[in-house]
């Protein structure tokens, strides 16, 4: 991003989010798994700085987002009596591992730039190393270099 200091991308952080929960996983069984112990953590985290009710609505956003790209049951969603349920395993039912794999490289994508559009990148960015400080080795790259996660 122009302007900020090794500031990754939405897009690169989700990589890095995914990849972080073991790697390659290859049945949507086991996305499904990675995926949810990932937003479990981002809605821990996150909570405490946007509120749980803040990170929910930042997760429904996303979703309703990701949906116009991939389709699902939304009355299955929309029955849901837990407002904070991730919805992860109704998005991946019926996927192939290809197709999982995208779904979360979007979602997870979208709550990124969501999060970076509300409080802005720097600071979003932050709230992340906060959890995931490893992010900071990853970013301290020469002025220049692309960002390598």
């Amino acid at each position: 991003m122009p302007g900020t200091s090794s500031v990754p991308t939405p897009e690169e952080l989700a990589r890095w989010l995914l990849a972080s929960e073991g790697g390659e996983h290859a049945t949507v069984e086991e996305q499904t798994m990675a995926a949810i112990h990932i937003y479990e953590q981002l809605r821990a985290h996150l909570s405490a700085f946007l509120g749980p009710q803040g990170f929910d609505a930042l997760w429904s956003r996303a979703l309703h987002l990701v949906r116009r790209t991939f389709a699902w049951d939304a009355t299955a969603t929309a029955h849901h009596r837990q407002p904070a349920h991730h919805h992860l395993d109704i998005l991946l039912q019926k996927r192939t591992p290809a197709e999982a794999n995208d779904i979360l490289l979007a979602l997870f994508t979208q709550l990124l730039v969501l999060l970076f559009t509300f409080v802005g990148a720097e600071l979003g960015f932050r709230l992340l190393q906060q959890h995931w400080p490893v992010l900071s080795a990853l970013t301290a790259n020469k002025q220049g270099q692309e960002v390598q996660l």
